[in-house]
């Protein structure tokens, strides 16, 4: 009698290329997942601030008083560092400082690898009038997030005379957005 014997298995030649092809595999999908996450994280920066100035103007016209959006020093006043906590706040008297010491809302704007910077002429705060308006002079936001190969995703978020968020982005990665009106931004260096 005779018994056939079948073996079973991979060759090494077969399972050094199957490995080789799931380390390349591997190694696309990664970069993929980076950049998916980066871009991720950015397009939550530019929600949040959406969210906020929403938050905001709707406290100022439900409330029917002036409402002001800026990051809080431990003293309570307006400072223009972005990346910190964000708060929301009545402000009858004008003064930057929450009335009573009452915040409606604090937002964290940034987390890792995202920054917030203004464009507020070294005011560091925005105001909504009672009827939803920009009160005052108006700003913008620039969001600039860590992207892949050392590149930025980046946005420009700028608050209309109606209160509302208008934004552009870096369509085409170069680092910078062409206002419409000839000005070139650009994310501030580290």
């Amino acid at each position: 009698m005779r018994y056939s014997a079948r073996t079973r298995g991979f060759t090494l030649v077969e399972l050094i290329l199957t490995l080789a092809l799931v380390a390349m595999l591997a190694g696309i999908a990664s970069t993929s997942w980076t950049r998916l996450i980066s871009s991720t994280r950015h397009t939550d920066v530019i929600n949040d601030t959406r969210r906020m100035f929403a938050v905001a103007r709707s406290y100022a016209v439900h409330q029917k008083t002036l409402t002001t959006v800026c990051p809080l020093s431990p003293a309570l006043r307006c400072t223009d560092d972005w990346n910190n906590a964000v708060s929301v706040f009545p402000d009858r008297n004008n003064d930057k400082r929450p009335d009573a010491g009452k915040v409606h809302r604090v937002f964290t704007l940034t987390r890792g690898q995202s920054s917030l910077y203004s464009r507020t002429a070294g005011r560091g705060y925005f105001q909504l009038s009672a009827k939803g308006m920009s009160h005052g002079t108006m700003g913008s936001l620039v969001a600039c997030s860590a992207s892949t190969n050392g590149r930025f995703d980046m946005s420009y978020l700028a608050l209309n005379i109606g209160g509302r968020i208008r934004t552009l982005h870096d369509e085409d990665g170069d680092g910078e957005i062409r206002l419409p009106w000839g000005t070139t931004i650009t994310c501030p260096g580290p």
